[in-house]
């Protein structure tokens, strides 16, 4: 059978998308970022790994989006523990939702637009970038081509199983970014067709509303077992809207304590504070109470600051920076040969999509799914905090409008004349150059940080050190480099070094419980126990539940002949930590002592 032009091009297409993700993925399968996992990836493999090992339904309430550990559990319990796999499977995923963008173009203006969207997407740096990592952004852009594409199809075809598939979509994707249950009810809009029946279109809401319920349900169900408390997804909502809604939010994010970013610090820190402040148990959901309430407290006293952050994360929603994670575009740009191709950058993609809305503004009505899902989903980023990898799922929605504008030249392309084919040819490759005029730079201090991190874990001292001097050499008032430097000269029995740090560090973040914890350390090391007690006291003051602090200072109160108080303060240790081995040793030292 003879293969159609357009299913020639369309098949190129989507080769030269999946040659660029599988050239990337060799290209930086052995680099430090991807071989070796930190930060939300090192979480999510470890996640996976704990529900392969037979670990399915969990002890406790989900704090984080419960779908992409799960999907890479049942990837290594098929097919072994093995990063590649979930590459290579991801790589698949995003090729399939190349051709479903397609597919959701074609609908909405025929095979150009398709087409043109597709290349878009093929090309699109970030795309490929996310595709290649430990991270739900790929599944997600992928499950939101999907989604797309069922909604245009539904609303053609008026199918209660399309409407159905779409709201099953809907919640798979909210398992994997939970604003997307803000984002639900506002896509209910999509059932209502002029001159339908409104039996018809409530048939048709009422499928969507089961398809989200089905898959949310087992989830909920899930999380009362465990907690007691209704939880369709996850409890950090209100958490995460403190942090990008406070006196000191910046749009983007930061740790409720200082240093204590990773993964198992955000989920326990926040409890910990809530417990603290209101001197009593919580439960899951009365936490994220506690800190959603907390911050609309301060917008209410502080309306004009709370606008304004606002509009700075309206900003940073759409600048053509890519605000950085733990892995740093602009830095891997560097050393994949791939991104270093002039791609297709987010610059390109908005200013492309502004003139399609432009010209496809007299079919506004057929549009209408892309521009609500990208309001939608715009809003429900910006109420919270932002990293730009938020915003990836309203990519497919641009390309589609940036599709749109595409395709009407391409129409009109032959009846024009040759000096309007050169000024449009001149256009279009400006809209491509701009972005890279900009020349976006890595954030240095963030990308050696980070290696030092995945240096410091394999055991590389040397390296890990000279990185985190050279993050403060481009970031003075990195707090956590100090930190490490000074837990590295512990390690070595370098405690006045350690000294050193730790007081550059406590200068930066007075209020770290962990780095007056450190400092109490040291002090003993060195025999300065006025101010060792000192920093103790003031770890314990901020967090009462430091359970170094607590430990550290029953130690020294031992060594002063103070066993009882060193008894109590042990007990209390092994009351929140019954099996770990420092306390389990000190107890038995302690009961020696006494005796």
């Amino acid at each position: 059978m003879k293969l159609k032009k357009h299913q020639v091009i369309l098949f190129a297409i989507l080769l030269l998308a999946l040659g660029l993700r599988v050239a990337h993925w060799l290209d930086v399968r052995n680099d430090p970022f991807f071989s070796q996992l930190i930060m939300d990836s090192q979480e999510y493999d470890r996640w996976a790994r704990e529900i392969a090992a037979g670990d399915w339904i969990g002890r406790e309430v989900f704090f984080q989006a419960p779908l992409y550990p799960y999907l890479l559990a049942l990837c290594y319990v098929i097919f072994g523990h093995s990063l590649d796999i979930i590459y290579l499977a991801q790589i698949l995923f995003a090729i399939a939702a190349i051709y479903a963008l397609f597919r959701t173009g074609k609908k909405l203006g025929g095979e150009r637009l398709g087409m043109a969207a597709s290349a878009l997407a093929a090309f699109y740096g970030i795309f490929i970038f996310y595709d290649v990592q430990i991270l739900k952004e790929s599944i997600a852009v992928s499950l939101v081509c999907f989604l797309l594409w069922v909604f245009v199809e539904a609303r053609d075809r008026e199918e209660a199983k399309l409407w159905l598939l779409a709201g099953v979509l809907g919640g798979l994707l909210s398992l994997l970014r939970e604003n997307m249950l803000l984002v639900f009810p506002l896509l209910i809009i999509l059932v209502y067709k002029k001159g339908a029946r409104k039996k018809k279109m409530l048939l048709n809401a009422s499928g969507l509303v089961l398809g989200l319920v089905l898959i949310l349900t087992p989830v909920a169900f899930r999380n009362w077992k465990v907690g007691g408390v209704f939880a369709p997804t996850t409890f950090q909502g209100g958490v995460n809207f403190y942090i990008g809604n406070n006196p000191n939010a910046t749009g983007t994010y930061q740790s409720i304590v200082p240093g204590k970013q990773i993964p198992w610090y955000e989920r326990n820190e926040p409890v910990r504070i809530a417990v603290q402040e209101t001197g009593r148990r919580l439960d899951s959901a009365e936490v994220s109470q506690f800190w959603l309430k907390k911050s609309l407290k301060w917008a209410r006293s502080n309306p004009a600051d709370f606008v304004r952050i606002q509009i700075k994360k309206f900003l940073m929603f759409w600048s053509w920076y890519e605000w950085p994670d733990a892995v740093d575009y602009y830095y891997v740009r560097k050393t994949s040969s791939v991104l270093g191709f002039p791609l297709i950058q987010f610059g390109s993609i908005f200013l492309l999509a502004f003139i399609g809305i432009v010209l496809s503004r007299e079919k506004i009505l057929k549009f209408f799914p892309l521009a609500l899902f990208l309001f939608a989903w715009m809003i429900s980023t910006i109420v919270f905090f932002l990293f730009s990898r938020y915003r990836l799922p309203v990519l497919p929605s641009l390309m589609l409008f940036a599709a749109a504008g595409l395709s009407v030249g391409m129409e009109k392309w032959p009846s024009i004349k040759i000096w309007q084919r050169a000024g449009i040819l001149l256009l279009f490759a400006a809209i491509l150059t701009a972005p890279h005029l900009f020349s976006f730079k890595p954030r240095m201090d963030v990308v050696h940080y980070n290696l030092a991190l995945i240096y410091d874990g394999q055991g590389k001292v040397e390296k890990a050190e000279e990185n985190y001097l050279a993050a403060l050499s481009v970031n003075p008032d990195d707090f956590l480099s100090c930190v490490n430097l000074g837990n590295i000269a512990v390690r070595r029995n370098n405690w006045a070094e350690a000294l050193e740090w730790y007081i550059k560090a406590v200068d930066i973040e007075p209020d770290s419980d962990g780095v007056h914890s450190n400092l109490g350390g040291a002090y003993v090391a060195l025999g300065r126990l006025d101010r060792a007690e000192y920093h103790f006291d003031k770890s314990l003051h901020i967090n009462p539940f430091n359970i170094l602090a607590l430990h550290n200072k029953a130690i020294f109160l031992a060594n002063r002949g103070q066993f009882d108080e060193a008894k109590k303060l042990n007990q209390k240790v092994l009351k929140m930590a019954p099996n770990w081995q420092p306390a389990l040793n000190f107890q038995k030292r302690l009961s020696e002592f006494i005796k």
